[in-house]
Parts: structure tokens; sequence; C-alpha cells
């Protein structure tokens, strides 16, 4: 199996860019239960009752959608941004101005949320739905999918230790550039035929 690659043209660190202690940071790219947003929410709302907390959702939320009506329940509204669509200079700014990326989707393919979020050097809490412990490794914090508590749990114990942090940034960022670069997949792939042709003749 040879994974693809995160786009490192355009998933960086800004060093420059000072984070924000108290803010999470979400890729929605679909409004729907499968990417698990709705878990993340509750935890944020517990987690905001023990220390401030803010949330920023790449993508925007369906009108009138479950999403919508959670964060009205939940009064959310002075807690979370969604940012809409965005270019690729902005989402990264996005990055740098956050703590921590979460990805508590249900089930991915892939994970590249996973993969660009450890590009951009941020430490990255995820859940073990489908191939996202595949890509996040030993360089993530790792939830069951559908658990709030865990996430909560997670989340606070994360934000609580800097030193944490940066120690799995410094080792998502490795591991993405190591193993998770388009040159990789195009050597992997390469590798993949030349064998292919061996044993051909």
């Amino acid at each position: 199996t040879i994974p693809i690659g995160i786009d490192t043209d355009n998933f960086y660190p800004l060093d420059f860019i000072k984070p924000d202690p108290d803010r999470l940071i979400v890729t929605n790219s679909a409004d729907t239960p499968l990417k698990g947003l709705g878990y993340l929410l509750s935890a944020v709302k517990k987690i905001s009752a023990k220390r401030p907390v803010y949330l920023t959702v790449i993508g925007e939320p369906k009108k009138d959608g479950m999403v919508e009506q959670l964060i009205k329940k939940l009064d959310l509204t002075a807690l979370v941004r969604f940012t809409g669509r965005i270019s690729h200079e902005q989402f990264v700014k996005e990055y740098a101005r956050a703590a921590i990326a979460v990805v508590p989707s249900m089930y991915e393919g892939f994970g590249l949320p996973v993969g660009e979020a450890m590009a951009c050097r941020k430490p990255v809490i995820c859940t073990t739905g489908g191939a996202l412990p595949e890509v996040a490794g030993d360089a993530a914090v790792l939830v069951p999918p559908g658990d709030a508590r865990a996430l909560e749990t997670a989340i606070l114990e994360l934000l609580e230790n800097p030193g944490e942090q940066e120690r799995l940034a410094d080792k998502g960022f490795n591991r993405v550039m190591t193993q998770f670069t388009w040159m990789r997949t195009a050597e992997r792939t390469a590798a993949c035929y030349e064998r292919s042709i061996r044993d051909y003749h």
C-alpha cells in the first residue's frame, strides 16, 4: 500500500505567528455526522466551564443544519468561529494561530486533515476512525470515535501541557516530512514498478 502525499507547498509552519494558547482548529470539509463535529462541540462546551477555549472551524455549517442547531443549543456562538471558504495562504495562517488541531471524524479513508496539521507543525488530537491512526502513528493523541468525554479529557490535558504540545508538533512534522510527502509517494511508486519489472524478467 502506497499512501498519498501531503501538499507541503501549501501546508507549512508559520513561525512568525504566535499561537493563541486557548484556540483549537478543526477542518469540517462536509457538514455531516461522519465528521464528528458534534462530539467536538460537546467537548468544547464542557471545557469552557473549566478554562478559556475557542474553536476555529475551517468551512461553513449547513444553514439550519445539525451543527448550527447544536451551537445554539449549547450556547457556543461566542466560542466558535467558521471561516467559510478560504485560500491556502489564509488556511496556514489559521493553523498558525491555533494551539491544537483536532480531527474528530468517525471514519476517514486516509486522513488529510491530520497530515496537513502536522505539516503546519501543530500538535494533533484525532480519533482512531478508519485510516487516521496510520497517518498519525505515535505523533498524535488518539481517542475513540464518537466519544465526547475522551475528546474533552485529551484536549484539556494537552492545552495544559505546552511541553507536550511542542513534542507532538515536532514529531508530527518530522513524520510528514519523512513519510507523507508527494516525493516519498513517487519514490514508493517507482520502487513498486521496478519490482514488477524485475519479477517479470
